[in-house]
């Protein structure tokens, strides 16, 4: 069994990468939470608190608000 995390940010869909458990991908798909909120941050005026708490990041998906048109979806898929 292979587990993909796939990214999409409304535009664009892509494979993040492909692992053999669901654990790796789930430490993948909280890194790239991450790295995206920490970007935001240091290039950017950052994240607005509201967009903020209407984002959320779990085991198998996560979803990211920057702003009113930006969101970053992260899903863990199992083929």
């Amino acid at each position: 069994m292979k587990v993909l995390l796939i990214h999409t940010d409304g535009c664009s869909i892509d494979v993040v990468g492909k692992y053999n458990t669901k654990e790796e991908a789930c430490k993948q798909l909280n890194f790239e939470y991450e790295r995206k909120i920490e970007y935001q941050e240091m290039f950017s005026n950052g994240i607005d608190p509201e967009w903020m708490k209407s984002s959320h990041c779990d085991n198998e998906e996560s979803i990211l608000y920057i702003n009113g048109e930006e969101v970053h979806v992260w899903q863990i898929v199992t083929a």
